[in-house]
């Protein structure tokens, strides 16, 4: 009888032992994350707790366009191309340290004038507005500042002027003024973009080749 009651003792020290080492190593697992990224849903479990996971280029697809969004090719060109346009997310955000909109990187047409068989690839870029310029040369310094470090970016990649039905690139801003969404968008004929890669235009004369849009998609006149 005298040996019960130290034995009793014994065995919930052990109990007890295994339940605190089973929660430490569950623990440790939701802060590292999973090997499969965060398609395991950015880190959290399935009571919706966020836990800090680890950076993996998994997490890059969020800049691509929703690829059943697509009422053209561009879907086609997105997954044929996927690897390259993620090498390009990684490169812009980090190395450019360059605020890409999430959802926004893929192929795109001109819907004024219905030719969905001549695609742009680009994306939208988030700025915060300086608010010492008005829309105009905010937009003009945006474009000047940004847009041919972006091209050179993207033609470390062959898909666009290897493409046929690929005709151009399309880099947007995105800000907020008082309260009111503002874009701009630049749209480049890839036969503009070779001219200057090849230094027979000046990057102005490139720009003033190209297209710009406004928030409601208007083409409207910079002074570049």
């Amino acid at each position: 009888m005298t040996f019960i009651k130290p034995f009793r003792i014994s065995l919930y020290l052990i109990l007890t032992s295994i339940v605190i080492s089973a929660a430490a190593c569950a623990s440790a697992g939701e802060i590292k994350g999973s090997a499969e990224g965060t398609n395991q849903g950015d880190g959290k479990n399935g009571n919706e707790t966020a836990f800090v996971v680890k950076k993996d280029s998994v997490k890059y697809e969020d800049y691509l366009v929703n690829i059943n969004s697509y009422s053209t090719n561009g879907g086609y060109y997105q997954n044929k191309y996927k690897k390259d346009i993620i090498s390009i997310a990684k490169d812009i955000t980090e190395k450019e340290d360059v605020d890409v909109s999430k959802g926004s990187m893929g192929f795109y047409f001109d819907k004024k004038s219905k030719r969905t068989d001549r695609l742009f690839f680009g994306f939208d870029i988030v700025v915060n507005k300086d608010n010492t310029l008005d829309y105009s040369r905010f937009s003009v310094k945006l474009i000047k500042e940004n847009v041919t470090g972006i091209i050179e970016e993207i033609y470390r990649y062959k898909f666009v002027p290897s493409e046929n039905e690929v005709v151009g690139v399309v880099i947007g801003f995105k800000w907020s003024d008082a309260g009111t969404n503002q874009q701009v968008n630049i749209w480049i004929k890839k036969e503009d973009i070779a001219l200057f890669l090849e230094e027979r235009l000046t990057a102005n004369e490139m720009f003033q080749r190209g297209t710009i849009t406004n928030s409601a998609g208007r083409v409207i006149l910079l002074p570049l």
